[in-house]
């Protein structure tokens, strides 16, 4: 392991002032992590006792306040930036920004060792990969290389009889937890009527609509997300009042997904109602089924159905 520490001046020579002009971190935000984390380790002081930052100090700050934007709290962020820290694996920018291109496999936190730890009900350590993984990468790049593949591990896992229904529950609920966060702490949407998201009728997995969701958040598109089972008299109740601009009903199993059918029967297809839109294993594994369903196919994948979803609505 590189245990070599990157090339940071750590002389001190920045007030608590400059600091929060240079990371945007507000003075009592400063004063709380040092209380309670101890954070940044540094202890320099002027003659009459006010704190002085080194670079590296600011470096640090800013890694944490990235993650800690990506949805990480404090406590978790302080923890994962100083580990980064002590084993010289800060990003080689010295700014936790991601590098553009770089794989999810490149960084020091792998998806097989979430998959390990969410196996182990470790969530600690969980919590300590995923913001090691954010000081490398965004959420998208998470999203699609780090937790979609871990679902699926754990699907397999839970198929094969590897693991009980309540590891599987505790490690997928960990990860649906930091999917709603990111639901939420997106950019300012965009200002038009809502995408909505629904599974459909007796669907429970909801993993794949979730991502999509985030991702589509994070590109700025308003998003109602409605989640598991979601019966048509209620999803047209809501359809009717909200009016969105567009549908995207999810099957993941056949027996869901071939209710899908119905759907005309409840919400106006377009031109007078949204643009409704479908996808799910069930249609990968059985395509006959997407010429049964009205309304776009998305695709058999999630960065195809973005793609889809969105030069739909573009035109």
């Amino acid at each position: 392991m590189n245990t070599q520490r990157p090339e940071v001046n750590e002389e001190a020579l920045f007030n608590i002032g400059a600091v929060t002009r240079m990371t945007g971190i507000p003075i009592a935000t400063l004063h709380a992590w040092e209380r309670r984390y101890g954070f940044p380790h540094s202890s320099a002081r002027t003659q009459g006792g006010h704190r002085l930052y080194s670079e590296k100090d600011v470096t640090l700050l800013r890694c944490v306040k990235e993650q800690i934007d990506q949805g990480i709290t404090a406590s978790q962020a302080v923890m994962a930036v100083h580990r980064m820290d002590l084993e010289g694996r800060l990003p080689a920018s010295h700014t936790g920004t991601p590098q553009p291109g770089a794989s999810l496999s490149s960084s020091p936190a792998s998806y097989d060792q979430l998959a390990e730890a969410l196996f182990q009900h470790d969530l600690s350590w969980a919590d300590q990969l995923m913001g090691e993984m954010l000081a490398f990468h965004s959420p998208e790049q998470i999203i699609l290389e780090g937790i979609e593949p871990v679902l699926v591990k754990l699907g397999e896992a839970w198929a094969e009889g590897r693991i009980t229904v309540a590891d599987e529950h505790l490690a997928s609920n960990y990860l649906r937890q930091r999917l709603l966060m990111w639901l939420v702490t997106g950019p300012p949407p965009k200002q038009m009527q809502p995408i909505v998201l629904a599974c459909a009728p007796g669907e429970l997995h909801e993993g794949s609509l979730l991502m999509l969701g985030v991702l589509l958040r994070r590109r700025g598109w308003p998003v109602t997300y409605l989640g598991q089972d979601v019966p048509f008299h209620d999803l047209a109740a809501l359809v009717e009042q909200i009016q969105p601009c567009a549908l995207v009903l999810v099957g993941m199993m056949e027996e869901p997904a071939r209710r899908l059918i119905d759907w005309p029967d409840w919400i106006k297809p377009a031109p007078h109602g949204p643009l409704v839109t479908f996808a799910g294993r069930a249609f990968v594994l059985h395509p006959e089924l997407q010429q049964q369903v009205q309304g776009l196919y998305l695709g058999d994948t999630i960065e195809a159905g973005l793609a889809r979803l969105e030069d739909s609505l573009a035109r």
